[in-house]
């Protein structure tokens, strides 16, 4: 018979609080929008070109292979890093995408 009545006590205290409002879980489907995939398209470009460059020239010391090359290629990759870590601004048209 007490634990009827604690039951019926713990029922009445849990009316009598005030309910906390729900927050709502929202998911996205993928952790990337198509800006960074373009972003990435663009970097991985960037690199490929570099790389097209080295071996444009026959000569080893050649100015590109030296000079221009390696710049193209070390700023693809950070171009990569910088459009995986880039978040799109919210746009209400496109959700997210430009």
């Amino acid at each position: 018979m007490p634990k009827a009545i604690e039951r019926k006590k713990d029922r009445d205290r849990k009316k009598s609080l005030p309910s906390r409002p729900k927050r709502e879980l929202v998911f996205e489907t993928m952790p990337l929008q198509k800006e960074n995939y373009v972003l990435i398209a663009v970097g991985f470009a960037i690199i490929l070109l570099g790389y097209a460059l080295i071996g444009f020239e026959s000569e080893v010391d050649g100015f590109l292979s030296l000079n221009v090359s390696p710049p193209l290629v070390i700023g693809g990759f950070v171009w990569i890093i910088y459009a995986i870590l880039h978040k799109p601004k919210p746009n209400d048209r496109h959700n997210g995408a430009f």
